[in-house]
């Protein structure tokens, strides 16, 4: 702050005392990123340490009609701590992102930085899920490195990208399709899995298709609001094939989730197309093709197809 007061004083400055002093902060805390996606990877994988742990007193149900049928949602460990650590990983990549030269000049940088959400908060919701699997203790420890290990590797991504143009870009977001693809299937397999209600699959299944969505387009295009619609659209329409694939009981987990991650991969690549405006009848023959070569590979490795 003292800083910011001295370069106030110097002749010919044109900005105000509180400009300085945030922008001195702002000089200040750009080489703390890293310390930064240090603490946040750290505080989650501590939460999903004691979301091992985690016992809610009571298991209270949340009941209400939808669609003239009876629904009772039962509020697990689970899904609390599914909750709550979304939100912590949100907040955390939002403390990571915000101090980047490119946002931290006051200019509303919630606007501009929410889309940098979705990927932490789907890997954090699904090592939720993931962990109580692991057949021991030493297993659970071991997959929890390998969550701090992706989050952290996330959180150095995300920075890398939040300015077309800058040093390791082009890596980052390699990277980041990767995991957010690697997500998709993974959260595609366990909600499909589980075969509870398509009013449940099918909404979870929907939402998080639109997040992880709007994380592979958000490079696309400077605007988030096109981000928004087409993620959603993304989104609706993996949930309303859920909701189609739940009728079918005789297919398996594994085929039902590689067929969600081609629908999403096909809409989530067109729409890519269509901001960028490269869309083309060449391009749909190259999409249908991939379709159908994808199609065949199911048949053949997909149980029960």
């Amino acid at each position: 702050m003292l800083r910011g007061w001295i370069d106030w004083l110097r002749p010919g400055s044109k900005l105000s005392p509180l400009e300085t002093i945030m922008r001195a902060r702002a000089q200040q805390e750009r080489v703390d990123y890293r310390d930064r996606i240090s603490m946040v990877t750290w505080l989650i994988v501590f939460g999903l340490g004691m979301s091992l742990f985690f016992r809610l007193p009571t298991a209270p149900n949340i009941s209400f009609t939808a669609f003239r049928t009876p629904v009772t949602l039962a509020l697990t460990d689970s899904l609390v701590a599914a909750a709550f650590l979304a939100i912590l990983a949100a907040t955390g990549t939002q403390s990571v992102i915000g101090i980047h030269p490119s946002l931290s000049d006051g200019t509303t940088p919630f606007r501009r930085s929410w889309a940098f959400w979705a990927l932490p908060m789907a890997l954090t919701i699904i090592s939720v899920y993931l962990l109580p699997l692991a057949p021991n203790r030493i297993t659970q420890v071991v997959a929890l490195l390998v969550v701090g290990a992706l989050t952290a590797l996330a959180l150095f991504c995300l920075y890398a990208t939040v300015e077309r143009g800058q040093a390791g870009f082009r890596r980052g977001r390699l990277i980041l399709n990767a995991l957010a693809y690697g997500s998709a299937l993974m959260l595609f397999l366990l909600v499909y899995q589980t075969r509870t209600r398509s009013l449940i699959s099918a909404t979870v299944i929907a939402v998080t298709a639109m997040l992880l969505a709007i994380e592979i387009l958000r490079s696309t295009t400077a605007r988030t609001d096109l981000i928004l619609i087409y993620g959603a659209i993304c989104g609706i329409v993996l949930g309303q094939v859920t909701w189609a694939l739940n009728y079918w009981p005789l297919l398996p987990g594994l085929t039902g989730g590689l067929l969600l991650l081609l629908i999403f991969y096909l809409f989530v690549g067109i729409a890519q197309q269509g901001l960028q405006e490269h869309f083309s009848a060449r391009i749909l023959v190259e999409f249908v093709v991939f379709t159908v070569i994808a199609l065949l590979l199911i048949a053949v490795v997909g149980p029960g197809y």
